[in-house]
């Protein structure tokens, strides 16, 4: 199946992790992935990929000597995706790189106008997206942003995850602000969609996946 699902097992424990992905192997697109690499290693990503693909989703921030080291450990351990803050300024192509698996993130899906009003003064959150994408375009080849940032951002000619997607028949709140249906997320130019707690809280995860899928299916 060729799904659009990133499925996130970033806080369940190896165990689990494991569980979940024999259960939904073949029908996501692969998973996104940060305790099980704590608690056993990169060795782990060649394991995962048994299941599906692997975005590594450590947000590196630091001077560039140091992302790069993360990242070719990342990248030579078979991530098909490993994310930096775009605000770190990294340019893989300064430091012998290329931009393939590096995914760019903009601006957290928890994060609304007023929580971007306390850290950056005289912007607005729109107009700091914006610029991240543009300079994203030369330096990574995924953009991780919120998919109600997706219309002013649609027409950058790279590859955009939606974290925080939130399925029609999923009616709980949480802690993401900026959310949005797996239909207003693809229409407005998504390619691949980050949905966690409607699948992971859910009694039957693999019915979940099914449905989400199926939401999806009707889109395209």
């Amino acid at each position: 199946m060729n799904s659009k699902i990133i499925l996130p097992l970033d806080n369940v424990p190896w165990q689990t992790a494991s569980e979940i992905m024999q259960a939904t192997k073949g029908q996501v697109w692969g998973y996104k992935i940060r305790r099980s690499i704590l608690e056993r290693g990169l060795r782990v990503i060649s394991e995962i990929k048994k299941f599906g693909n692997v975005m590594l989703d450590f947000k590196l921030f630091d001077i560039p000597s140091a992302m790069t080291e993360s990242l070719k450990l990342h990248i030579d351990s078979g991530a098909d995706i490993t994310t930096v803050h775009c605000t770190s300024g990294y340019d893989p192509a300064s430091h012998g790189l290329t931009k393939d698996h590096i995914a760019g993130v903009t601006v957290l899906t928890s994060m609304n106008q007023n929580d971007f009003d306390r850290y950056y003064k005289g912007g607005s959150l729109l107009k700091m997206i914006e610029r991240m994408a543009q300079d994203a375009l030369s330096r990574y080849e995924y953009l991780v942003c919120s998919a109600q940032d997706l219309e002013h951002i649609r027409n950058r000619d790279i590859k955009k995850i939606c974290p925080g997607i939130r399925p029609r028949w999923y009616l709980a709140e949480d802690d993401q602000a900026r959310t949005a249906t797996p239909a207003e997320a693809i229409q407005n130019g998504a390619d691949l969609l980050v949905i966690g707690r409607p699948i992971l809280k859910s009694d039957n995860p693999v019915d979940a996946v099914q449905r989400s899928n199926a939401e999806i299916a009707e889109i395209l």
